[in-house]
């Protein structure tokens, strides 16, 4: 009995076109990454978002949520070529976060740059921490 693997580099190439031809019709819909700290009068949320314009982005605090959402535009090539495998992902995109009862909706402060969204969120002055004297 043989059981050699016969390589047929005709079929490999067919099978390896095929799979970026899948890759190509399935789009991935762009999600940003995002991180969240609590420092002491603050919480900071940044939020990747790569290629986006800033013009692209909304922020919305409404009923103590925190909604952050735009739209990635899709980058065309002026290429001779034909796409055969693409990660890069586009398209509308839409987070929202429950914000906690200690902040102040109403003073947050946004910068965006270099593709990164940077939100922070002060916590409400009575819900500090502070030393009370006793006399």
């Amino acid at each position: 009995m043989n059981n050699a693997i016969v390589y047929s580099p005709n079929k490999w190439l067919d099978q390896f076109f095929s799979d970026f031809d899948q890759a190509w019709t399935t789009q991935k819909q762009f999600t940003p990454a995002v991180d969240i700290v609590e420092e002491k009068e603050d919480y900071v949320l940044r939020a990747e978002l790569p290629g986006v314009a800033k013009e692209n982005i909304k922020l919305e605090v409404k009923e103590n949520r925190l909604t952050i959402s735009g739209k990635k535009e899709a980058k065309v090539s002026e290429s001779k070529g034909e796409y055969r495998y693409v990660e890069s992902s586009f398209g509308s995109f839409s987070r929202t976060f429950e914000l906690p009862r200690n902040v102040s909706g109403e003073a947050i402060q946004a910068e965006y740059a270099n593709g990164v969204l940077n939100l922070r969120i002060p916590k409400a002055k009575e819900s500090l921490s502070r030393s009370i004297e006793i006399k």
